[in-house]
C-alpha cells in the first residue's frame, strides 16, 4: 500500500515521523500506532517508495 492508502483507510493523515523513520512502522506494541500487530500483521516500509507491505505474521 502507499502510505496515501493507509492514510485513506484510516481516515487521517500519517503523522511526518511516518515518512521519515522506519521505526514508526515497527513491530513495538508499545507503539499505539501499531494496529496491524493487534490483527496478525508485520509491516515493512518503504520510505523511499512511500509504500508499506503487510504481512501476515
Amino acid at each position: 500500500m502507499t502510505f496515501a492508502d493507509v492514510a485513506r483507510v484510516i481516515g487521517e493523515e500519517l503523522p511526518a515521523s511516518a515518512f521519515k523513520h522506519s521505526a514508526w512502522w515497527g513491530s513495538d506494541p508499545q507503539h499505539t500506532q501499531a494496529v496491524w500487530l493487534g490483527v496478525g500483521y508485520l509491516a515493512t516500509p518503504d520510505l523511499r517508495a512511500g509504500q508499506v507491505t503487510f504481512v501476515r505474521s
